[in-house]
């Protein structure tokens, strides 16, 4: 039986969990937007994974999981922060948040043109976006203008050179 479909299935469960985390933060249910992005992120690891496994990786999956990670992990995350911690930031605040989200699409299109390898140049926009939403939403102390640094590092990060570990290199030792 051939399963080339599943890994789209879990991309498309990905959009739909950052969707829900929009849909979620528009409604001030927080706590349930960082859920969602927290499960599409497992959606997201588990897309790449199931197409190694099954041996079906494709250019229609990269774009496909492209367009959902900046979704997911660029709007959804800025939204969230935007909305819950810098509401009074003023312009600085959608500013940075805007820059994200840039950082977060060219680092999306740097990877979609690259050759594989078996590490990441800059920071995936996966780990920012989650790193972003956990530490802002989960220590209530963090003043806005430290999530405001921390969103321009983040954006920095991805759109580094700087390598970081992926899991691929540990999955394809096994």
């Amino acid at each position: 039986m051939k399963l080339n479909w599943l890994p789209s299935m879990c991309t498309l469960a990905n959009l739909g969990l950052g969707s829900l985390s929009l849909y979620f933060t528009i409604q001030e249910r927080y706590s349930l937007a960082l859920l969602m992005i927290l499960l599409a992120a497992i959606c997201d690891v588990l897309d790449g994974l199931l197409a190694r496994i099954l041996q079906c990786t494709s250019e229609f999956g990269k774009q496909l999981d492209s367009l959902a990670d900046i979704i997911s992990f660029g709007l959804a995350p800025t939204f969230l922060i935007l909305l819950y911690r810098l509401e009074d930031a003023h312009w600085i605040g959608p500013a940075v948040s805007v820059l994200f989200l840039i950082c977060g699409a060219l680092r999306l299109a740097r990877f979609n043109l690259s050759a594989p390898s078996k590490g990441f140049v800059g920071m995936p926009i996966t780990a920012a976006g989650v790193i972003l939403s956990m530490i802002s939403l989960l220590d209530e102390r963090m003043k806005p203008g430290l999530v405001i640094v921390l969103m321009a590092i983040l954006s920095v990060m991805m759109v580094s050179r700087i390598p970081f570990p992926s899991l691929k290199k540990s999955f394809n030792r096994k």
